[in-house]
């Protein structure tokens, strides 16, 4: 799968560590780049990038905002927020804007390729500090809710052993790296399940697929 990146960042230090990065994955490609919200909403969607790299604290807009704008006009391409904003109200904001991954400024450049590698293949990476506070905050509101009836839900859901395990592992907020560890499998076979998750459970995010499996009572 071709790889093209576009870089929305201000801070030249941090376009700098993303060059550096990316200079480990030379088949990758830089689409483009923009150092401002005008910038970017005048150019990033021509580029028509597979992944956008987004940085939400832009000098002169909200990354949320472009975040929504990119979902509508390049609704094929991966959105992950590369960002120093570590609360869990801002990965909430951004989710909901249309983001498919959030990893925090002061990653390794592995890490940074691990996010793209994963969000690529159908994975949601989400910095593991902040997984877990959202998942927190979901097994808190979950644990709210009226019992959903078994008759309530349309269709029977059957997963493989494995496939039960990396849910189990997505549930306690683990990201894909530290679930190929624990699993001794490689990140690209994690980011199979968790596609296939996604697919049988008919959902789209990481959180998503953690509700649905609460409500079937696989996790």
């Amino acid at each position: 799968m071709q790889t093209s990146i576009y870089l929305i960042e201000d801070d030249t230090t941090v376009h700098d560590f993303v060059l550096r990065t990316l200079q480990a994955r030379p088949e990758w490609k830089l689409a483009g780049y923009s150092a401002s919200f005008a910038h970017a909403a005048e150019n990033a969607a021509d580029a028509a990038a597979s992944v956008y790299l987004v940085d939400l604290g832009l000098p002169d807009g909200h990354g949320e905002d472009l975040l929504k704008m990119l979902s509508v006009s390049n609704p094929g391409c991966e959105l992950l927020v590369f960002t120093v904003f570590g609360d869990e109200t801002r990965l909430i904001n951004a989710i909901e804007a249309g983001a498919t991954g959030y990893v925090l400024k002061g990653c390794s450049g592995e890490e940074l390729i691990s996010a793209i590698e994963q969000i690529q293949e159908g994975g949601a990476p989400i910095s593991s500090l902040l997984a877990r506070l959202l998942l927190k905050r979901l097994r808190s509101v979950q644990d709210s809710l009226p019992p959903v009836r078994a008759d309530a839900l349309s269709s029977e859901v059957i997963l493989s052993e494995r496939e039960t395990d990396v849910l189990k592992l997505v549930a306690q907020g683990y990201v894909n790296k530290e679930i190929a560890r624990k699993l001794d499998i490689s990140g690209h076979t994690v980011g199979s399940h968790i596609k296939n998750l996604y697919r049988k459970l008919a959902v789209h995010t990481r959180v998503q697929v953690v509700r649905a499996a609460q409500e079937r009572g696989l996790v």
